[in-house]
């Protein structure tokens, strides 16, 4: 046992040469060395545990992934979704961006529109989604917000993508009249009367109503307003489609050229732009007057599809993607088909009436045409719930019509004939005794 002095400092050296515990350099990380002035140019000596300072970190992929979902939703045609607030592009038609419940296709995920019979429905969907590319483009004369790739077509197909909707003709004429009405003129001062419009001026002032429609203007306005757009599918759109707006590819016979055909058209519009949305289309898949009778082979085709999904999830920020598909050539029950549903996100089916329903339908609205519908729209899969594990499934409870001047979606509910006038007018001969 020994003792120490009270003048003697714990931890000198009770041994001749020996350095004390407590005086040795702490080395932070096991086998890096000292780190002091003469062991660096800087000099500045790691905190303690020899973690990395803040500012020398790298950023982790979570940071970067919200980064670069915070970039792309500064584009116009981007909108959070309803439901996961994931960035969201419109397919063109309002009614289908209800239906996929999302207000619209996620990026990065796909769609497959099947359709039964010879019809072909499934082209004013995808001429309208294309339509809301080349629209977007139009917002500002110095930025392009998007482009469009259409696999298996001409560029002929462009110039049948439907116009702008601009309402029915007394929706037009009505709008004429009140743009006219609100230039300043002699004549429109003379035919409404000054005094008649002091007069309403001041009405509206004294309670209000010019201020409550202003608010009500400003709000409808800033709230996603170049998101969405109603078409015409009986007007052609004009200016048509430039180069900067679509791009085709060609079909071949080996698969890895259409693909590195894709990404390059990818890789050249992001490099303008990153924020960039592309919308690639798919009309007909496998339609023999399309493609060559090997595409249709599993060693072509399967390769084809998977190949596309990888394309969707690496550019899972600025991609989309919807086909469609002729279930008449390769129906629900086939193996190729079971295998595009299975690796594709979402999934939904035109199914036009038969002969007895149509005429069902035309002779319970005989006076209103309007109503008729032509088939149903059948729920298979939607993205995102779909893979989360939800039973998205609904058969038969929504129909659509291609009316005159656009394609909607509704709900489906079996038309019943009204025969009460029929009933009222019809007199009884019989005595009817009690």
């Amino acid at each position: 046992m020994s003792f120490r002095k009270r003048s003697e400092v714990i931890g000198t050296p009770s041994v001749p040469g020996r350095i004390p515990v407590n005086t040795r350099p702490i080395n932070p990380v096991p086998g890096r060395g000292t780190q002091g002035p003469s062991a660096g140019t800087s000099g500045r000596i790691p905190p303690a545990g020899g973690r990395i300072p803040p500012s020398n970190r790298t950023a982790s992929p979570q940071t970067k992934e919200k980064e670069d979902i915070a970039s792309i939703m500064t584009n116009p045609s981007v909108r959070p979704s309803s439901i996961t607030s994931q960035p969201t592009v419109s397919t063109g038609g309002s009614d289908l961006d209800k239906i996929l419940l999302h207000q619209g296709i996620p990026l990065g995920t796909s769609l497959v529109i099947e359709e039964s019979g010879s019809t072909d429905f499934a082209s004013v969907v995808l001429r309208s989604f294309s339509s809301q590319g080349v629209i977007h483009n139009r917002i500002d004369k110095d930025q392009f917000y998007s482009h469009v790739i259409v696999v298996g077509l001409s560029s002929q197909w462009a110039g049948e993508l439907p116009g702008l909707y601009k309402g029915s003709s007394k929706e037009q004429k009505k709008a004429k009249i009140l743009e006219n009405e609100s230039k300043v003129s002699v004549s429109n001062l003379a035919t409404n009367g000054g005094a008649r419009n002091e007069k309403d001026m001041k009405i509206a002032w004294r309670y209000g109503l010019n201020k409550k429609s202003e608010t009500q203007d400003t709000s409808n306005q800033t709230t996603y307003e170049f998101y969405n757009n109603q078409f015409d599918i009986t007007q052609k759109l004009v200016p048509g489609p430039s180069n900067q707006d679509i791009s085709f590819v060609p079909l071949s016979t080996d698969y890895n050229q259409i693909i590195q055909q894709i990404l390059l058209i990818i890789s050249n519009q992001l490099r303008s732009n990153p924020t960039k949305i592309i919308r690639l289309v798919i009309p007909n898949m496998l339609n023999p007057s399309i493609y060559n009778p090997l595409c249709s082979t599993p060693t072509f085709f399967l390769p084809f599809v998977h190949s596309l999904r990888s394309i969707l999830r690496k550019y899972s920020n600025n991609l989309v993607l919807i086909c469609s598909l002729p279930l008449d050539l390769y129906p629900r029950d086939t193996h190729l088909t079971s295998m595009i549903e299975s690796i594709m996100d979402s999934v939904i089916h035109l199914q036009p009436f038969n002969q007895e329903m149509t005429l069902l339908i035309e002779k319970a609205y005989k006076n209103e045409p309007s109503k008729i519908q032509q088939g149903l729209v059948n729920i298979i899969k939607l993205p995102v719930l779909s893979e989360r594990g939800l039973m998205m499934i609904h058969d038969g409870e929504y129909a659509f019509k291609n009316g005159r001047k656009k394609f909607e979606i509704e709900e489906w509910g079996i038309p019943v004939e009204d025969d009460s006038k029929d009933d009222a007018n019809a007199q009884t001969t019989k005595n009817i005794e009690f």
